[in-house]
């Protein structure tokens, strides 16, 4: 089984969508990959990196800390096992099988943001906002009796 494991400097990440790194790791504790994630404003896109590295390399699990619920259940929805570390654990001697097994959303955080920020994601399926600036129905355009 292949892991996927948030990291900075080779030990568990405290966020899951915030790590700089991602060890995919196999069951012998061996690193396969090193895969640096680029730097964006938009939390989609590290997201969208998270679940590509996860498809592309075959992951069947996850290795947390900290994770928002939005992600958990993109993880559990696409068939990926997660799994709960402690913080600040080296990557090379995290041993899985004592590794508790996450099975409820309620383990994710609530967003404290309510989305992602509208001008660096290009993401489809997010609420525009409207804006004093965006132009709306013009409700000066129907005055009626007005006399000099």
């Amino acid at each position: 089984m292949l892991y996927a494991v948030p990291c900075r400097d080779l030990h568990v990440g405290n966020h899951f969508a915030r790590s700089p790194q991602i060890a995919i790791v196999d069951e012998r504790q061996q690193i396969k990959h090193l895969i640096p994630l680029v730097e964006s404003d938009s939390p989609c896109n590290k997201k969208k990196q998270w679940m590509s590295v996860v498809k592309s390399y075959d992951v069947q699990a996850v290795v947390v800390r900290h994770i928002g619920k939005k992600m958990l259940a993109h993880l559990f929805n696409n068939d990926i096992r997660v799994f709960a570390s402690k913080g600040k654990a080296e990557v090379a001697t995290l041993d899985f099988s004592s590794l508790q097994e996450v099975t409820d959303i309620d383990y994710g955080r609530e967003s404290r943001n309510s989305g992602c920020s509208k001008k660096t994601c290009g993401e489809k399926g997010h609420k525009k906002e409207t804006s004093i600036l965006t132009p709306q129905l013009n409700r000066f355009s129907v005055i009626r009796g007005v006399r000099k």
